[in-house]
């Protein structure tokens, strides 16, 4: 992320400048952000929060909010695509639609949209002020992305000037504003689907929140409401989005000394562990860590070796015998064994055999059979790591459980078993039957929560401590929050100086200045050789 335009340097008159005060006077006086967040979840009120927050915290920016749904709506408006205005659902669908049809001919074409509108706002004559001052400092914030290629694309041009804020909401409570909101005149039935096809349509041009929500940079809760009335009048207390979006900014504008919260430190070891696991279907990362925020044990989705533990997570490894699917049998196989099972299924039931075999084994696919996890090789990273923790006699009763992707129900019994108090989780996994299966002892809700490890059962009666209420111990299934593994490194990293020649605390500028920079980099090259021939 680029640092806060107050501290780019201008650029000098000085022919003698430095590569690095010239590569500063290049960077673009611009930030993006973007939010992304499931149907519900409140992405328009994030995004306005957001605006009023970067308004306040950079009194001299302008800031834009671009909503993709007036893009998609003025693109339909030009190809005479009609949007249905009967009611805020159907007009909602029919944008879906329109989206869809943009995407079906670029699955980035909603993006390419917002930064045509950015083109043109920079473009217009008041982005430019009097002869002789700079541009202002603009930031442009998309409300909101649905497709991870809208995502690609706008890092690929934005690059460390790119923010993707991502909305976490409960599942209730999203469907509490939908039934109240844009859906109140429309059945249960109704609401579902739409949220469903929100999520994920079932094609790669179509709307996938789910699958662009874990490319965020930065996960906030909006579960809470803003307002405690309909008329808007009475603030909830328990709303916080200003207080994390403003730590947010404090760690993009380097205002602050910001340090990692412990179940951010937690989701990091669990992506850096991800990243080591070669299975063939997806990379997963655990990290297992006590009540004091200390590592007790990581784990990754691998194939296990014998004498404890599973591949690759050795220094003595012989390449020979690494019997990995990725390095000996070239497939994986859950994959095989699922297609013996349908081939089984199709030569036991004669009236399938006629039937185009390819065609058949897509829709069988997508059935329960598609949804089979037994027959991986893999032991999963939740299990992985709490296995780690056993083999250091380290007892997991008590403890928080960071994992890149939401437990399926295997993992999902033994987490409980185990003793493990909390789980946060980045990427849905839709196989998982964990609530369905075990929510007599999984809650979803962090309000109505109350950990195992913080009551106490004697005499056949619960007492829980530090608490107001009766509740049944629960192990807390939540979504992360807080500073992504993917803006870890930029915002942590301590990139400049924080104390003067007498030891006060002060904000430095760092050596080399990362952000978009205004030229490409032919040009840039080219600036750099003239400046130091002239030098």
């Amino acid at each position: 992320m680029p640092v806060a335009q107050s501290t780019v340097p201008v650029a000098s008159n000085d022919s003698n400048q430095t590569s690095s005060t010239l590569l500063g006077s290049l960077v673009s006086r611009e930030l993006i952000f973007a939010v992304v967040g499931p149907a519900g979840s409140g992405t328009s009120w994030i995004a306005t929060a957001l605006k009023e927050c970067l308004s306040n915290a950079i009194p001299s920016s302008e800031v834009v909010v671009l909503k993709a749904s007036n893009a998609i709506a003025s693109w339909a408006e030009s190809k005479n695509f009609t949007i249905d205005n009967a009611s805020q659902l159907s007009r909602a669908k029919s944008l879906q639609d329109a989206g869809d049809a943009i995407r079906s001919k670029d699955a980035a074409g909603v993006a390419v949209s917002l930064i045509s509108e950015i083109v043109g706002i920079r473009k217009a004559p008041s982005s430019d002020s009097s002869s002789g001052t700079e541009k202002p400092f603009r930031v442009y914030i998309l409300d909101s992305l649905k497709n991870p290629a809208e995502v690609s694309l706008l890092r690929s041009v934005y690059q460390e000037a790119f923010c993707l804020v991502g909305v976490v909401c409960e599942n209730q409570k999203r469907r509490s504003r939908l039934r109240d909101g844009k859906c109140n005149s429309s059945s249960g039935e109704e609401i579902d689907k739409f949220i469903e096809r929100d999520q994920d349509s079932g094609s790669n041009s179509g709307q996938k929140v789910s699958d662009t929500f874990h490319l965020a940079d930065y996960f906030i809760d909006n579960t809470q409401d803003r307002f405690l009335d309909e008329l808007h009048r009475n603030e909830n207390p328990a709303w916080d989005v200003n207080d994390q979006l403003g730590r947010l900014i404090d760690i993009l504008t380097f205002r602050k000394v910001v340090r990692p919260s412990a179940s951010e430190t937690g989701m990091f070891h669990a992506y850096g562990a991800k990243m080591t696991s070669a299975c063939l279907s997806r990379q997963v990362g655990a990290a297992l860590m006590d009540k004091a925020g200390n590592l007790l044990a990581t784990g990754k989705n691998e194939v296990p070796a014998a004498g404890g533990g599973v591949y690759g997570g050795g220094f003595q490894v012989d390449p020979r015998n690494d019997h990995r699917c990725a390095y000996s049998n070239e497939y994986c196989s859950s994959n095989k064994h699922q297609d013996e099972i349908i081939g089984e299924l199709i030569g036991a039931v004669p009236e399938l055999q006629n039937a185009d075999p390819t065609t058949l084994k897509g829709i069988l696919k997508k059935t329960g059979i598609g949804r089979l996890l037994e027959f991986s090789r893999a032991v999963h990273a939740e299990m992985d790591a709490l296995l780690a923790a056993a083999r250091q006699s380290l007892s997991p009763v008590g403890s928080r459980l960071f994992v890149t992707t939401f437990p399926c129900h295997y993992c999902a019994r033994h987490i409980v078993s185990a003793g493990v108090d909390e789980v946060q989780y980045i990427e849905p996994y839709p196989k998982s039957l964990a609530f369905d299966l075990h929510g007599d002892a999984i809650e979803k809700s962090k309000s109505l929560w109350v950990s195992p490890s913080d009551a106490i059962v004697t005499h056949n009666e619960l007492i829980v401590k530090a608490s107001d209420h009766q509740a049944t111990p629960k192990v807390l299934f939540r979504a992360f929050t807080g500073v992504a593994p993917r803006l870890y490194r930029q915002a942590f990293m301590k990139d400049r100086k924080l104390k003067n020649d007498l030891g006060k605390l002060t904000f430095g500028q760092p050596e080399w200045f990362p952000g978009l920079l205004s030229e490409n980099y032919q040009v840039l090259e080219k600036k750099l050789v003239e400046n130091m021939m002239e030098g």
